[in-house]
């Protein structure tokens, strides 16, 4: 028997609760991954027909239900963390050594970055140019990375002009989703999230993300710069 309206809902407001305490107890910028999270669990669990084989009637059988869906969830939140390069997943022999399935990967930091602003300086030095070059690298890398989870063509349109051509729009960003007609009711918080996890996948090497058309535009300007002066 398939799953009615009525128990899809209620299958994801339990996915939505067990992911908010999920994340609750990592860090808090994590919290920022909740809707993406909860939308790749359903998705996941519906693809392979969990909500019509498995049905919500006794307290065990939610308690069965919901150890598998905080498993769907811990899986999809650890490949967030890949995407990002956050995380690696172990190889097999690596997984055998130490226990573990996946590896933190650490990131040596650049001094003196501004964690607020993404604290670029002019290019006056070959050293300055290899850095705003890289930084441009990094930010289109974690960029693309990400665009590559999301499904929705109109979705990734917004977020490709919002994020690379803002500048070129003379119009606010609901003007602009409607504009390339992506129906959503309220894009300008989409798009926070979508950069608050580009910089999330920068900032180990040293790049802040809050302003990205403005910050990206500079960038390129500093490039164009040094290579017609080198």
């Amino acid at each position: 028997m398939e799953a009615n309206n009525k128990e899809l809902a209620e299958y994801m407001l339990l996915i939505k609760k067990l992911t908010h305490y999920k994340l609750k107890t990592q860090d808090p910028a994590y919290q920022s991954f909740a809707e993406d999270i909860v939308q790749e669990t359903f998705l996941k669990l519906y693809k392979q027909d969990f909500f019509n084989n498995n049905k919500l009637d006794s307290e065990d059988d939610k308690k069965m239900i919901g150890a598998y869906i905080r498993k769907a969830i811990y899986s999809c939140f650890m490949d967030q963390l890949k995407t990002l390069g956050i995380n690696r997943r172990l190889t097999k022999a690596e997984s055998i050594s130490s226990g573990q399935k996946y590896e933190n990967i650490k990131h040596e930091l650049i001094e003196d970055v501004n964690e607020n602003d993404i604290a670029l300086p002019s290019v006056e030095n070959p050293d300055q140019y290899v850095f705003v070059k890289e930084a441009y690298q990094w930010i289109k890398g974690c960029y693309t990375n990400l665009l590559t989870k999301i499904n929705d063509t109109d979705r990734k349109t917004f977020f490709e002009a919002a994020f690379w051509q803002f500048n070129e729009y003379d119009m606010p960003l609901k003007t602009l989703a409607k504009h390339l007609g992506y129906d959503s009711s309220n894009p300008t918080q989409e798009l926070k999230r979508f950069v608050e996890k580009v910089s999330m996948c920068t900032q180990p090497h040293g790049i802040t993300i809050n302003n990205p058309h403005e910050q990206i535009q500079f960038l390129r300007e500093q490039i164009e710069s040094a290579e017609v002066y080198s």
